[in-house]
């Protein structure tokens, strides 16, 4: 069952109690039959939003949970249709009387969600905002169950494509066909490559009919081993490379060559995809960026390796929703006899740096006992006090966990491009202690937001966190300092304005003249 657009007021009071007929039989089934099927749900929102409630249908759509291909279509459909009414009546118009959208095709070949990962968060967001700011937006993404990519288990809400892969045509060239063909038919303004790592090429010359954006959200492209540019030495400690595949690419493959087991699984698979041991590889991958529009990239460390091999190069951090951070989040905590440090990332993953963080935090419990470290995680047999470990925190519960601790600590010994969880400390009013490396420089400024410490060096970062359980003001003062920039620089609403609409153009474009 879907939904189509308003009918004339006339015609929607005639059809209102057969509607509501079939409301109440459907919540009958519904109730009998538990929530189990996502399709009944589907056909409640759409009644809700025929009869012209369309907050109540959108929420209903929102607590949607699709086991199939065909739930999620369908449910996917008649939720995209549900937000273009829905933005077309907040701008007071008809469907038949809007100017020329500005379309945005974003595309995708690593996508799930949900997901933890940040560059996966950001591609569904960025669709998501763009979409609610009033742009046209269709995000294809690719589907392989073996792979397990493209497993979309809540309703995207803005117009999606999901375009489906089985085993034989999981290669390099049905995939660019498929995606010319899907992209061609939409006929986008611009492009923007996500999520796709080492297949950039592979995406990029699939949509090379239209203006095409890269999007860099790690350093893929620059390491093509594992985006942070990590290795470990003899004593299988961190070391960072300072190498960029665009500049020497026979570097890069030597590297991965030797290195590989330091790949996930889904990391060598995907280069074998993009065929990163073929000859051509680095020329179509120099190819890609040379004739991008632009490519859009974290900060500006990023930007400086990317200059000289494409024509504009554009820092644009990724964004945050604002509402997932109200003001009550950042009145600072009290009256509590130890004081709340978060570590909130997995780990087991050597790359966020918790090994360091466990040193540091015995080290000094030794020298004091007025705090405690709240970890997001399983208990690890031996770690006691301080440590207390609160299990894995979905997205929506993160902030409030944030909130409810004094400052969030962030050891990386790897060159992330950003460090989401540590802008969303800011955001709850929270100041971070935080690797100096990677964008977490530029993310955390040192002595204004927060602290910033020598990587992998427990000692140093010790005498960060005991510099930061001293001072309650000083807490207090970064706090508020962190906050403002997160609102100045890394919400939804500032990301558009300021980035987005200088990169695509207005959302609406000007109309024909005759």
């Amino acid at each position: 069952m879907g939904f189509s657009s308003h009918q004339p007021a006339t015609q929607r009071a005639t059809a209102n109690g057969d509607l509501l007929t079939r409301r109440d039989e459907l919540q009958g089934d519904l109730h009998q039959l538990v929530g189990r099927h996502p399709l009944i749900e589907n056909n409640l929102a759409c009644i809700e939003a025929a009869l012209g409630n369309i907050e109540g249908a959108a929420a209903t759509f929102d607590q949607i949970e699709p086991t199939s291909d065909v739930e999620r279509d369908t449910i996917a459909h008649n939720l995209s249709e549900l937000q273009r009414f829905r933005r077309i009546e907040s701008n007071g118009a008809s469907a038949n009387d809007r100017s020329p959208r500005r379309r945005v095709a974003v595309v995708s070949l690593l996508f799930n969600w949900p997901s933890t990962g940040g560059g996966t968060v950001h591609t569904k967001e960025l669709c998501d905002f763009l979409f609610r700011a009033g742009y046209d937006v269709r995000h294809f993404y690719a589907v392989n169950n073996q792979w397990d990519v493209g497993n979309v288990r809540r309703v995207l809400p803005y117009p999606s494509v999901p375009l489906r892969f089985g085993e034989r045509d999981w290669n390099e060239e049905s995939i660019k066909e498929r995606f010319r063909e899907a992209v061609g038919e939409y006929r986008p303004d611009s492009v923007i490559v996500t999520s796709s790592w080492n297949t950039k090429p592979l995406l990029a010359e699939a949509v090379a009919e239209f203006p095409y954006f890269i999007r860099i959200a790690a350093l893929e492209s620059i390491c093509p081993l594992n985006n942070v540019r990590l290795l470990l030495d003899e004593q299988r400690q961190p070391v960072q490379c300072d190498g960029n595949q665009l500049s020497d690419a026979k570097r890069c493959r030597a590297c991965v060559s030797v290195n590989h087991q330091l790949s996930g699984g889904l990391h060598q698979a995907e280069r074998k995809l993009a065929g990163f041991d073929h000859d051509d590889y680095s020329k179509r991958l120099t190819g890609a960026f040379a004739k991008a529009e632009g490519v859009l990239v974290v900060n500006p460390k990023i930007a400086e390796l990317i200059t000289p091999y494409t024509r504009n190069v554009h820092v644009v951090p990724s964004g945050f929703d604002i509402s997932r951070f109200p003001a009550s989040l950042t009145e600072p905590p009290s009256g509590r006899p130890r004081k709340r440090m978060l570590f909130a990332g997995l780990t087991q993953e050597l790359m966020k740096g918790f090994f360091v963080l466990a040193e540091a935090g015995i080290t000094l419990w030794k020298q004091r006992q007025d705090f405690e470290i709240v970890v997001t995680g399983d208990p690890i047999e031996g770690l006691d006090e301080p440590f207390r470990f609160v299990g894995w925190q979905s997205q929506e519960h993160l902030p409030a966990l944030i909130g409810d601790c004094d400052f969030l600590v962030f050891p990386t010994v790897a060159q992330e491009a950003l460090g989401r969880t540590a802008v969303e400390a800011m955001g709850c009013g929270r100041p971070v202690v935080a690797s100096d490396i990677g964008g977490l420089s530029w993310v955390v400024e040192d002595g204004v937001t927060g602290l910033l410490c020598r990587p992998g060096d427990a000692g140093d970062l010790s005498e960060k966190l005991g510099t930061m359980l001293d001072s309650r003001e000083q807490r207090i003062q970064f706090g508020i300092n962190g906050r403002k920039k997160f609102e100045v620089q890394f919400t939804w609403d500032q990301i558009l304005k300021r980035h987005y609409v200088k990169v695509l153009g207005t959302p609406e474009l000007e109309p024909l003249t005759v």
